[in-house]
């Protein structure tokens, strides 16, 4: 199992603010303290089982400095300096998950800016590079990343998007732990990572409509 590599030591590309590389680095740690604008990789995997369109979401542990123990997208990570979506979204998808998935297999839908305070001293400031990962199935066996992934959720992009568009106070999903145990359970839109830019519902619709075999105008 990969170990999560050390914040003390991990080095970002500076990006400016139209999200090009500064040839700067920083720390992730001060990046985060300072407000600094780097890159991450975000995929959402989604898939169909009897009949219905279903989407996986990672709880992430309850060890991350940031949003512990809030539900995100299937994979989330930061570029470290040098990298890119085609180097660091497959290494992501397997660190997090234990899945071995070619770069040509992701469906890129556009680059979201995200700023967020967290608390005092926790700030992003991020360009993310988001993408789907259609399956036919799901995958068979996940392998969890100790403390950066607790648990991943099974939603249904239909009732998904009921929930993030306000027609439904809470969604049911199946909640898989790291030890493989699964059982249903009840989800609120504030068990999600916070955002302002209602990414959830907009990140489900694409899935939808992706799966209705829709290919143009994919965009976040």
């Amino acid at each position: 199992m990969v170990r999560e590599r050390s914040s003390a030591l991990e080095q970002f590309d500076v990006l400016d603010c139209t999200g090009r590389k500064t040839g700067a680095r920083i720390g992730r740690d001060d990046a985060h303290a300072n407000g600094v604008w780097h890159g991450a990789f975000h995929c959402l995997i989604c898939y169909r089982r009897e009949g219905r369109e279903l989407a996986l979401f990672q709880r992430r542990s309850r060890e991350k400095k940031i949003a512990p123990g809030l539900f995100d997208v299937s994979v989330g990570g930061h570029y470290t300096a040098g990298e890119d979506a085609a180097v660091a979204g497959p290494r992501e998808i397997r660190e997090e998950l234990g899945l071995t998935v070619p770069f040509s297999s992701l469906v890129p839908v556009g680059r979201r800016i995200f700023v967020y305070c967290f608390s005092p001293g926790v700030i992003e400031y991020e360009f993310q590079d988001v993408f789907l990962l259609p399956l036919d199935i799901r995958p068979a066996r996940l392998v969890l990343q100790p403390g950066e992934v607790d648990a991943v959720l099974e939603l249904d992009v239909e009732e998904g998007i009921r929930l993030f568009s306000g027609r439904m106070a809470a969604a049911h999903g199946v909640l898989t732990a790291g030890a493989g145990t699964e059982g249903l359970t009840t989800v609120g839109p504030a068990e999600f990572v916070p955002c302002i830019d209602s990414y959830y519902l907009k990140l489900l619709m694409l899935a939808q409509r992706y799966a209705r075999g829709e290919r143009d105008a994919l965009a976040i």
